[in-house]
């Protein structure tokens, strides 16, 4: 009997750290979950995922790719079967009410391979983190970036060489964009152990 009620209070305790440690490891947002049945791209909607999207479209690759042919579209699809995209290969930015932290995103290029994504993390006006990846246009690849804190991202996309698809121009696809808001204070204690081990 006492070795029941040794491991009952051990038993809790580690319940209460996973689901602190769980607030720590963001939400991964796969688009997915959007019922996108026909080929037509739609804009994101503001506050899809509690974040502001601007010139952010959203497409169910597979049915897009059936009728417009193979493309980054296709090829940028982490997981089935909607992706993200920046509309016309323009800038394309999320911000948010609350700071958050971003973690990472797969991208690819829609048209071009070796395509430039410059991605920038503000908070307030205030520029703190200005990355530049470049994506492949055939395979999703996935980016850390860590920006933490931050309640603005900013994607601009230029360069590259033609990957040879039916289509052209600058666009990017992301699929798996992982973010967290920033956790509240005793959540806070565990997130350190965890960026550490990501890094």
């Amino acid at each position: 009997m006492k070795t029941r009620s040794f491991f009952l209070p051990v038993t809790l305790l580690a319940l209460v750290i996973l689901s602190m440690i769980s607030t720590c490891r963001g939400t991964l947002v796969t688009f997915d979950e959007l019922p996108l049945n026909t080929g037509s791209a739609s804009f994101l909607q503001n506050n899809y995922q509690g974040l502001v999207w601007s010139n952010f479209g959203v497409v169910n690759a597979i049915l897009y790719t059936s009728l417009h042919g193979v493309s980054g579209t296709y090829y940028g699809m982490a997981s089935a079967s909607n992706v993200a995209f920046n509309a016309v290969g323009n800038p394309a930015e999320i911000d948010s009410a609350t700071n958050f932290n971003f973690l990472g995103a797969y991208l690819t290029g829609t048209w071009n391979s070796n395509l430039n994504i410059e991605v920038q993390g503000f908070s307030g006006a205030t520029l703190l983190y200005d990355t530049t990846v470049v994506a492949s246009a055939t395979s999703p690849t996935p980016f850390t970036f860590n920006y933490l804190n931050i309640d603005r991202l900013y994607f601009n996309s230029f360069g590259g060489q033609s990957a040879g698809f039916s289509g052209g121009g600058e666009n990017f696809e992301m699929d798996n964009f992982t973010f967290e808001f920033v956790p509240e204070p005793s959540a806070l204690l565990l997130c350190p152990l965890l960026k550490r081990k990501r890094a």
